[in-house]
């Protein structure tokens, strides 16, 4: 048995990764707030700050992979990610997940 509890329902994530100067949070935090406003109607979405690397990310979870999938290429979210590519002269990068819960039961 592997401890993993099939009976969680799955859920799939958009990440998107961006670079920015360290210690660079509210800068990250206004970018996450854009992101997340184009995320209407998932889950949740999470911003992941490594602020010391300059390293930051966003995650938003949904219930249903074509949603994630939508996700980025939503006008909403193609405008922010196009901003982000602008303020830091590189394009985001962004990533499709399937996701299980990994707690033991």
């Amino acid at each position: 048995m592997s401890g993993h509890d099939r009976t969680t329902p799955e859920l799939y994530g958009t990440e998107v990764s961006f670079r920015l100067p360290p210690d660079s949070a509210d800068d990250a935090r206004a970018i996450a707030a854009e992101l997340g406003r184009a995320a209407a109607g998932c889950e949740r979405h999470v911003l992941f700050l490594a602020d010391a690397a300059g390293e930051y990310g966003c995650l938003a979870e949904w219930r249903r992979d074509e949603d994630a999938a939508g996700y980025a290429e939503r006008p909403e979210t193609l405008a922010a990610l196009a901003r982000l590519e602008a303020m830091t002269g590189t394009p985001p990068r962004v990533r499709l997940y399937r996701m299980e819960d990994g707690r033991v039961r």
